[in-house]
């Protein structure tokens, strides 16, 4: 019996044709901050968590625009046929994103997308705007989605973790990761930092790779430095019930 495969996917870029949370922050955020304040705002290196909260206090979008922005992007269809091979095999799939629910919920949705765990930051819109992060690692500054604790997490319940990404969030999980699928810039940090990729333009390449089913231990794994606090950890901090109900809308 072959060791049972956990595919954990970014979303932004890589689920998502487009960078969803630059088109938000792009198009209705950004535009309505200082060009000096922003730059100061990002000069010393704070992480994600700092930054969209600075970011969206100082220029909250409202609900009307947000979703006329969001719908611009689109999902490759691709997922959704390795979502359907791993479910029949009997392995996880995963999204692991460092954006928001508020997009990621109805772009899936109006792709009849559903049933599969997403980790992300939550947005509101209600009575008043406002962020959470559940996945947050308390003891660390940087991800608003502490992306290696769920790495972690799928690899001591046993899995073969496959990490699918394309931007600087998905740095951390890689390093632990048995297997990485890397485009863009996710593609220039394997190579700064040694990691071992393999490129993919879309999810037909890992579709591909998955049924080809050649399972190989092709890096050593050790934390990232910035994830030392994970060494020892419980992972507690991560909410894997909500996780679990995003996409079933039951939260």
């Amino acid at each position: 019996m072959r060791q049972p495969i956990a595919l954990l996917c970014d979303f932004d870029g890589t689920i998502s044709r487009q960078d969803v949370g630059d088109l938000v922050l792009d198009n209705l955020v950004f535009p309505q901050i200082d060009a000096a304040l922003l730059e100061a705002l990002g000069a010393e290196d704070p992480g994600s968590k700092h930054l969209y909260t600075q970011w969206y206090t100082l220029a909250p979008p409202s609900q009307q625009d947000f979703q006329q922005t969001i719908m611009q992007a689109e999902i490759d269809p691709d997922f959704q046929a390795l979502y359907e091979l791993a479910k029949r095999q009997g392995d996880a799939v995963a999204i692991v994103s460092d954006g928001f629910d508020a997009y990621i919920r109805p772009l899936l949705a109006r792709a009849n997308i559903s049933g599969i765990p997403a980790y992300s930051n939550v947005m509101g819109f209600g009575t008043s705007f406002k962020l959470d992060f559940p996945h947050h690692n308390p003891d660390c500054r940087f991800c608003g989605v502490c992306k290696a604790a769920i790495a972690l997490y799928y690899i001591n319940r046993g899995f073969y973790t496959v990490y699918i990404g394309d931007g600087t969030s998905d740095r951390f999980p890689v390093h632990i990761a048995h297997q990485v699928f890397a485009k863009d810039a996710l593609v220039d940090i394997c190579e700064e930092e040694g990691i071992r990729y393999q490129p993919f333009s879309s999810f037909q390449d890992v579709v591909l790779w998955y049924t080809a089913g050649e399972l190989s231990e092709n890096q050593p794994r050790n934390l990232h430095p910035k994830c030392s606090s994970l060494t020892g950890h419980s992972l507690g901090f991560l909410d894997h019930r909500r996780a679990a109900n995003l996409l079933a809308g039951s939260l």
